[in-house]
């Protein structure tokens, strides 16, 4: 899709539809609370549309509006000093719906899913927003690295080291 121009409403317009849901997903996994998110949500797609002079238009737009929401979400999230009750809340509202196609299969492979991501739902925040952003969101390490506000070698570390507890979580749940 070709940018908007800076000021151009309508354009604009069309980017918040095809982006919103997608950004929603993500600043709710970060911040776990509905009302938060859809606030947090708005907010980045505000400052975009005022900032749209500091956009790069030869890069991907959507990486450079997750960062703006992931860096709000941070600033809430120390804000509202969340609890570590609340970082273990399930994504299953986040998660698309599984692909059609032989009714148990998609009833197995639905719930694989659901267990990897209440896993990922357990992880500490850094790698928690890392997992989401780079295997959901499909950004490249780089563009998460930017989006918040860490290096790259940081943002393989935090995969790393993810997905090292991840393994550990599935195999003692195929174990019980």
């Amino acid at each position: 899709m070709n940018q908007p121009a800076p000021g151009d409403r309508d354009a604009f317009g069309l980017l918040v539809a095809q982006h919103h849901r997608r950004l929603f997903g993500l600043v709710l996994m970060m911040v776990r609370d509905p009302s938060g998110a859809e606030e947090l949500t708005q907010e980045a797609f505000l400052r975009a549309y005022t900032h749209f002079d500091r956009y790069d238009v030869s890069r991907p737009f959507y990486p450079w509006l997750a960062t703006i929401a992931v860096r709000l979400a941070q600033n809430w999230l120390h804000r509202h000093a969340r609890t570590a009750g609340r970082e273990t809340t399930s994504l299953d509202d986040v998660l698309p719906p599984t692909a059609p196609g032989h009714a148990l299969d998609a009833l197995i492979d639905g719930e694989r899913a659901r267990r990897l991501w209440r896993a990922v739902a357990s992880l500490p925040s850094g790698e928690r927003t890392a997992v989401y952003l780079h295997y959901r969101q499909e950004m490249n390490v780089t563009d998460v690295a930017r989006a918040l506000g860490v290096t790259s070698g940081t943002v393989k570390t935090l995969l790393f080291r993810a997905r090292r507890k991840l393994r550990q979580t599935c195999a003692d749940e195929d174990v019980k």
